[in-house]
């Protein structure tokens, strides 16, 4: 049929054999032979991290474990899917609330089960047509080259009309990255005289708030629902407009629309849940925290502070049930209290966070026993040496600490904690000025090496190596610093005349061995090898 997949690098993840198998056959018939398959997301997720995939096949439904859609969230959150990477969503599901993810994470494609082999070409072909006009653009941006990857967008314009948009979408995403926000504003009205396509609509409205005009952005989000009746991404800029706005009540409805839609999402869930909290309406903040637990159990936005927003708002709930109620909102509390446990038992920074408020929250219900026994815990997890406490930790367990009433069976635990806290506090102090140092040194580092460029160009080489070498004892391992150095030595007779120099030019880019083949600077790293080693 077609032979256009012989050098692509494929992975298929899929919960069943046969259908691993099935599709392995089909693209096999297309012509790939390097064809990877992955049972689970754990093992996807790992591939991805040894090797560069140029197509994902992912089936949405994995069984027990991550699906579809937290997967791919996980591997554009730790940047384990290289730009150009095709990611093909698999799906037999029909509800939408299990298919509508964040608009950020979406999938380049959607597959609907069943298909054949030939239906699977033609989708395929036309996707990697595509990518092939836009392979330059996203080699510069691999490389970490935002400025040259533009101007490429620009070029694949004129060369390919028909790729236009595609173009726009990604140089508005490079243009917002350098901040270059008048030019990204035309962009954006350009594209929506011409077309109001979603992207672009949204982000302009995301412009406008994030340039304070946040009223306007309401007013823009708000008039594309007339458009986009359906499309949860606007419900959710819809309430962070009104929440900023003061209207909380108003965002609050907005959200539990929004939730109604597409319940799966974690961090929806827990924005609903914040903004519940805010106006002490803590049963839905409970409610919300909740569910955001239960979605959030093999992804990767779950975080720390779900729990304990958990925690916080069960307490508040908890307190004004009867004791039926109670105990059975007490026996809910008790798994989600072990799945904490275990997310975080390698995590002492994020358990003592949660085990303050958990002990806080058994305390106020009158389980003494159960919240002495954490609070137990919770000493022997801040004496760990692996518990480095942020400061907005350390100021959340104050606070659950300040709230605790006096209980002769917790006393001795408090009193334990609060000393602990106070010789933690201190060293969060410390933590803040070295790290304050550090940024302090990166500003001095940047601005030696730009004085060590300037100082070449004026044919002071001795003088610019010698700006070159304080850069590099600031930063060793800056590729920028390392090349400068290098260069200046290999390329100007008074300082290459010394072999000791010759040999420190040597060392700096053996410091640079492992320097990424795609990375903009190779071919100049390359040159400057082939030349010290020619000489």
């Amino acid at each position: 049929m077609f032979n256009f997949l012989s050098k692509s690098k494929i992975l298929v993840i899929d919960d069943f054999a046969g259908f691993r198998q099935t599709i392995k056959t089909m693209l096999g018939r297309l012509g790939a032979h390097h064809i990877d398959q992955s049972s689970n997301g754990s093992e996807a997720i790992k591939r991805c991290s040894e090797e560069n995939y140029n197509i994902i096949f992912c089936d949405y439904n994995l069984g027990d474990g991550q699906d579809g859609q937290q997967i791919l969230e996980e591997l554009h959150q730790r940047s384990l899917m290289r730009q150009g990477t095709l990611f093909i969503m698999v799906t037999a599901e029909t509800t939408t609330a299990q298919v509508m993810g964040a608009i950020e994470y979406r999938p380049d494609a959607y597959l609907t089960k069943p298909f054949t082999g030939d239906q699977l070409g033609q989708r395929l072909k036309r996707l990697i047509l595509k990518n092939a006009a836009l392979n330059n653009i996203y080699l510069a941006m691999n490389a970490g080259n935002i400025s040259k990857a533009i101007a490429i967008c620009d070029e694949v314009i004129i060369a390919t009309p028909k790729l236009k948009y595609s173009c726009l979408r990604i140089k508005s995403d490079l243009l917002e990255k350098q901040e270059q926000n008048d030019e990204l504003m035309s962009l954006y009205n350009d594209v929506v005289n011409e077309q109001p396509v979603l992207w672009a609509m949204v982000g302009l409205g995301r412009l406008y708030f994030n340039s304070g005009e946040v009223r306007k952005a309401l007013e823009h989000f708000l008039s594309m629902r007339e458009t986009f009746s359906r499309q949860v991404s606007l419900l959710d800029w819809i309430a962070k407009c009104q929440n900023e706005l003061g209207e909380a009540e108003k965002a609050e409805e907005t959200l539990k629309e929004a939730v109604s839609i597409s319940p799966k999402s974690v961090m929806r869930q827990a924005t609903l849940g914040t903004v519940a909290a805010s106006l002490n309406n803590h049963e839905l903040a409970q409610k919300s925290f909740a569910k955001t637990i239960h979605e959030g159990t093999y992804s990767c936005m779950l975080e720390p502070q779900h729990f304990e927003q958990y925690y916080d708002n069960t307490r508040e709930v908890a307190q004004k049930l009867d004791v039926r109620e109670r105990s059975r909102l007490l026996a809910e509390t008790e798994v989600v209290h072990k799945k904490m446990e275990r997310t975080y038992q390698n995590d002492p920074s994020a358990m003592a966070a949660n085990l303050s408020s958990a002990a806080l929250l058994y305390s106020a219900v009158g389980k003494s026993d159960k919240s002495s026994g954490i609070l137990s815990k919770l000493t022997k997890t801040l004496e760990n040496p692996a518990c480095e406490l942020s400061e907005e930790q350390a100021t959340s367990i104050d606070k659950h600490l300040e709230s605790f009433t006096e209980d002769g069976s917790t006393d001795k635990y408090l009193n334990q904690i609060s000393s602990r806290m106070n010789v933690i506090k201190e060293e969060i102090k410390v933590r803040k000025k070295e790290d304050e140092i550090k940024v302090d040194q990166l500003k001095i580092a940047k601005k030696t090496n730009s004085e060590g460029i300037q100082l070449s160009k004026k044919g002071q080489h001795q003088e610019a190596l010698l700006k070159f070498r304080e850069a590099i004892e600031i930063l060793p391992e800056n590729i920028n610093y390392l090349l400068n150095a290098a260069q200046i030595i290999i390329e100007y007779k008074e300082l290459n005349s010394n072999a000791d120099n010759v040999i420190e030019a040597r060392h700096y880019l053996q410091d640079l061995i492992s320097m990424d083949e795609t990375d903009i600077r190779w071919k100049r790293y390359q040159k400057l090898l082939e030349r010290v080693s020619n000489g």
